[in-house]
């Protein structure tokens, strides 16, 4: 009976139920694709969903353990002061759920200071174009971290190889999916890399290729004061080396999706001209297009997962991702 209450207690449902139990007025429970957050007074507590995909595996709870410390001591990068610490999710010999309290460890949370959501720059941006001064803090913020980070890439491993293989993955997905723009958009990003081979091995010579945030989309940028991005790509560090100009590419696409495409524009612009890069325009144009083309990619993903709920929904953001892939490819070409 005791080992029965306690499964019943470790169950993702009874997690769930218990932190939702430690919310008050004011309070939220946030349910995302992989976790559960819960902002409670002055914290945010996030809790991984024992789930596995590609490289990214919770499905123990030693992995969501050792993630839940990388994602603390990855985050402090670039938000040193909202990244508190990785804590225990016990279970007393009752079978109660105990949040760092003694007892057996049934799960891990990473323990945020609380940030207003009016601040993400994607809120920001529903209000209108945010203040130029806002904009550059962040790419001040963003110059310093890509300064003071180790290239990645040896010379021996050409980026354009790199690219390549992720091109042809993207292709593999989007065509898979019946999507027409797939084998067209492939085939220009491809011209594109097969005639700028000296420009990126002059990239990787330079330090440009570095590890990076990983998922810098507006919902992750916080226009506070000191500035901060939150939410980097934790589970797989080969995800995180990238130009750095692609990852500035990125947050540009995702700016112009949500139609103020001047805020991600400046602060690309800012943040290259601090670095000295002067990155040429028909790279840029291809980062945006192969941006684009994985973002279709993860969106073609959604559509097929159990919870997708409304596959049709996610076919049709990655057909209009693709389209824009397709678009900036034909420009880097032109």
């Amino acid at each position: 009976m005791v080992g029965c209450v306690r499964a019943a207690a470790s169950s993702l449902a009874s997690k769930v139920e218990f932190l939702r139990s430690l919310c008050g007025p004011g309070d939220e429970a946030i349910e995302t694709h992989f976790a559960w957050v819960f902002l409670v007074g002055g914290h945010a507590w996030k809790l991984r969903k024992p789930v596995r995909r590609d490289s990214m595996d919770y499905g123990t709870l030693e992995a969501r353990r050792l993630d839940s410390f990388d994602e603390v001591r990855l985050n402090r990068r670039l938000a040193a002061d909202v990244y508190l610490r990785a804590v225990p999710l016990s279970i007393d010999r009752e079978g109660h759920l105990q949040l760092d309290g003694p007892g057996e460890a049934v799960d891990w949370l990473v323990c945020m200071r609380r940030l207003d959501r009016r601040r993400q720059l994607d809120a920001v941006l529903a209000q209108g174009a945010p203040a130029s001064d806002a904009l550059d803090g962040i790419a001040h913020l963003l110059a310093n971290f890509y300064r003071t980070a180790a290239a990645t890439l040896p010379g021996a491993e050409p980026l354009a190889d790199r690219l390549g293989q992720q091109v042809e993955r993207n292709r593999e997905a989007l065509a898979g999916a019946r999507l027409p723009a797939a084998d067209e958009l492939a085939e220009a990003q491809q011209r594109y890399l097969a005639s700028c081979g000296e420009l990126l091995r002059q990239r990787v010579k330079a330090g440009c290729i570095v590890e990076g945030h990983g998922d810098l989309r507006p919902e992750h940028v916080f226009l506070n004061e000191p500035p901060a991005i939150i939410d980097c790509l934790e589970f797989d560090r080969d995800l995180r080396i990238l130009d750095r100009a692609e990852e500035l590419c990125f947050l540009e696409l995702e700016c112009a999706r949500l139609g103020i495409p001047a805020a991600g524009r400046r602060i690309r612009e800012h943040c290259l001209r601090e670095l000295g890069d002067e990155a040429p325009a028909s790279l840029l144009d291809f980062y945006r297009s192969h941006r684009a083309a994985t973002r279709a990619k993860i969106y073609v993903w959604r559509s097929g997962e159990p919870d997708g709920k409304d596959p049709a929904h996610w076919m049709r953001q990655a057909a209009s991702y693709a389209e824009c892939a397709l678009a900036e490819a034909r420009r880097a070409i032109a």
